[in-house]
């Protein structure tokens, strides 16, 4: 049987700065692609940072839990599949890449204040699969 696990205060901050500064990434491609960037994929940029800004707020105000059978694990997998979205976004050149990017770290944070084991498994491998459209680190 599933047993909860209260990630440490720390273990918190560090899901909330890591998204903190997925977040400042985001808002990063948006200032460097200004020109380039439609009204709608603006739009959406801006609101995933936003979504993004709201979980960071949430994670540092309250005790997260996970439910899983192997809790510390699924803490390393987590702040794991945030690094890769984070280092995804440095190195995006398509925008529609990094929207879809900046999505998926929003569904993880969402994920992860749900508490539910199986969508906590499919954000993380949402982020751990390589984009349709992304270029290579440099």
């Amino acid at each position: 049987m599933a047993t909860p696990h209260a990630l440490t205060k720390e273990e918190t901050y560090a899901i909330a700065d890591s998204l903190a500064q997925a977040s400042s990434l985001i808002l990063e491609l948006r200032i460097h692609q200004r020109a380039s960037l439609s009204e709608e994929e603006q739009v959406l940029l801006e609101k995933h940072e936003d979504h993004l800004d709201m979980l960071v707020s949430l994670f540092r105000a309250y005790g997260i839990y996970l439910i899983t059978e192997d809790a510390r694990q699924a803490s390393r997998e987590l702040e794991q599949a945030i690094a890769k979205g984070k280092a995804r976004l440095k190195r995006i050149t398509d925008i529609k890449a990094g929207i879809d990017t900046a999505a998926k770290l929003v569904d993880l944070g969402a994920a992860i204040l749900s508490r539910d084991p199986v969508a906590l498994v499919e954000a993380a491998a949402g982020l751990r699969s390589k984009p349709k459209k992304d270029e290579p680190a440099s």
